[in-house]
């Protein structure tokens, strides 16, 4: 079916004073960065990390702590030189821990607000790392290598990465829910930064780079999946989620 990757398992153990079995506080815990920020380093996230051990998606449990070994990414063509040199090195998937607490890790990482990351994965997955979407023909082209069906997915993971716009990231994106995340959020925070094909106007503007991720253009009318992620920033369903 899908082609091989190779995956190491770990498991990251809650550290003393754990919040027991609670979501995540109303109004999260990171804040989007202005463009060209410092953005904090791995380890440095998974330190700030509020622990839980509420977990709304447990089916999402191996993909959770999948960590795939790292990968030199091909150039997106998608943006410029200074992404592909300062950006895409940084996208690495080292993480685990519950579906939260990586949403948490990548929006630190990035330099995203971790309710705008969680809103998003509402819109895209409901929190379901193992979604499979955007299904089309196999005569289109765009199907991975041996998958066995027609129609064919071709975007995966909790953030529904679109395989063919960016290379190398599949199968990763599809097994391990750090990886699907932190790929993602390095081309938000790409675009926040003014680094994609079409210049530098998509710089600081956080809901056109959300609606450039559905439309994959920019300038589009995409108002309607906008205020979608607006109304799930607002309305915060996962605080009413059994964990």
């Amino acid at each position: 079916m899908a082609t091989a990757v190779s995956v190491t398992t770990r498991v990251t153990t809650e550290p003393a004073g754990a919040t027991a079995n609670s979501p995540p506080a109303a109004d999260g815990y990171f804040k989007t960065l202005p463009p060209g920020a410092p953005l904090p380093t791995d380890a440095q996230c998974a330190a700030r990390v509020h622990r839980s051990t509420w977990e709304p998606r447990p089916q999402n449990a191996t993909a959770n702590h999948k960590i795939v070994k790292p990968v030199d990414l091909p150039d997106n063509p998608a943006f410029n030189a200074a992404w592909q040199k300062k950006y895409k090195p940084r996208i690495d998937g080292n993480f685990s821990g519950t579906t939260d607490e990586i949403i948490q890790w990548a929006s630190c990482k990035w330099g995203i607000n971790d309710n705008l990351t969680r809103a998003r994965a509402v819109q895209e997955s409901n929190w379901v790392q193992s979604t499979l979407g955007d299904y089309v023909a196999k005569s289109s082209g765009h199907c991975v290598s041996g998958w066995p069906t027609s129609p064919c997915p071709t975007s995966f993971g909790i953030l529904q990465s679109k395989w063919y716009y960016r290379p190398g990231t599949y199968p990763r994106t599809m097994v391990s829910t750090a990886y699907s995340i932190d790929s993602v959020l390095a081309e938000t925070r790409g675009c926040l930064d003014g680094m994609l094909w079409f210049g530098p106007q998509s710089r600081g503007n956080v809901w056109g780079c959300v609606g450039f991720w559905f439309s994959g253009s920019w300038g589009h009318d995409e108002s309607n999946y906008i205020t979608s992620v607006e109304n799930i920033v607002t309305n915060k369903p996962w605080l009413h989620w059994t964990g």
